[in-house]
C-alpha cells in the first residue's frame, strides 16, 4: 500500500532556492503556474505550467526559481510489490513528463489532497487509488510518444472541442461530424491517446468545472448542474459520486469544514 506523508499546494514569490539534499520519500510534483528549475541528480530539469515531475526515493534533489510559482506536491512511499503496477516504479528513476490533460490531472491531485485531510475510513485507499491513478498518467504520458501524431492530433483537437462545448449537449455522433471520422473510429482513438471514451472524458470536465462553481460561486447544485450541461440533477449527482467518490452535497460540506 501507498503511503502519503504529505500533500499540499504552495505557493512560491520571488527569489526561491532549495539547497540539494538525499530525498527520503519518493516525491510528486506538478506545476501549476510560473516556472521553476530543479537539480535532479546530475540533471536540470526546467518545469512549468502543466509539468509534472517523478522523484524516487534517494534521488539528490534541489531547486532554484526567480519569479513567482505554484505548485502542488506530494511525499509517499510504497511497498515493494507496488513497484510491479508501473513501470516508471519498477525503474525506479526520475520522469519528467507534461501532461495533455493537465486539468483533469490537477484536479485529481486536489481530489488526493482532499481525501488526506479529511482521514474518513476509507481515505487511505482512495488515497492510494487515486495517486496510482496519477502515476498512471505520467506513465502514460512518457510513452504516448509511440503513438501516431496524427491520433493524438484527432484527441487533442477532440479535447478542445468538449472544453468548449460542455455546456452543450454532445454526442459521439457530434463528434463523428466534427473530425469527419466515424463514431466508432473516434471513440477508440480518443481512448488510445487519452485512456478515456470521448464521454467520459466530456463527464470529466464537466465535474471539474462544477466544483470550481462549488468552490467559486454560491449556487443551489441545481443550477450548477445546469451550468455545466447535464440533463438533470439525478444524473449529475450520480456521475458526480462516481468520478470523487462522495456527493455534491457532501463534496459541499467537506468544502466548509
Amino acid at each position: 500500500m501507498i503511503k502519503l506523508h504529505t500533500c499540499y499546494v504552495k505557493e512560491f514569490q520571488g527569489q526561491w532556492d532549495m539547497g540539494r539534499s538525499v530525498t527520503q520519500y519518493h516525491i510528486l510534483l506538478v506545476i501549476t503556474r510560473g516556472k521553476v528549475d530543479y537539480w535532479v541528480n546530475d540533471d536540470t530539469v526546467s518545469l512549468q505550467k502543466g509539468d509534472v515531475l517523478f522523484i524516487p526515493a534517494g534521488t539528490v534533489r534541489g531547486g532554484r526559481g526567480t519569479g513567482d510559482h505554484q505548485r502542488y506536491a506530494t511525499h509517499f512511499t510504497l511497498e515493494a510489490h507496488d513497484r510491479a503496477l508501473l513501470p516508471i516504479l519498477e525503474d525506479n528513476r526520475p520522469c519528467h513528463a507534461s501532461i495533455g490533460a493537465f486539468e483533469y490531472f490537477k484536479q485529481r491531485f486536489l481530489l488526493l489532497q482532499h481525501h488526506r485531510l479529511m482521514r474518513g475510513p476509507y481515505s487511505e485507499t482512495t488515497c492510494y487509488a487515486i495517486l496510482l491513478e496519477l502515476l498512471g498518467i505520467i506513465n502514460y504520458e512518457r510513452d504516448r510518444w509511440k503513438l501516431p501524431a496524427k491520433k493524438i492530433n484527432m484527441a487533442e483537437d477532440i479535447k478542445h472541442y468538449l472544453l468548449g462545448h460542455y455546456r452543450e449537449p454532445v454526442t459521439l455522433r457530434d463528434l463523428a461530424g466534427f473530425t469527419g471520422r466515424t463514431p466508432n473510429h473516434i471513440s477508440h482513438a480518443f481512448k488510445s491517446v487519452t485512456g478515456l471514451t470521448p464521454i467520459e472524458y466530456l463527464h470529466h470536465v464537466r465535474i471539474a468545472k462544477a466544483k470550481e462553481l462549488m468552490f467559486d460561486r454560491m449556487m443551489p447544485i441545481s443550477e450548477i448542474a445546469e451550468e455545466t450541461g447535464f440533463c438533470d440533477q439525478a444524473y449529475f449527482n450520480r456521475v458526480f459520486k462516481k468520478l470523487t467518490g462522495c456527493s455534491p452535497t457532501a463534496f459541499l460540506n467537506g468544502r466548509a469544514d
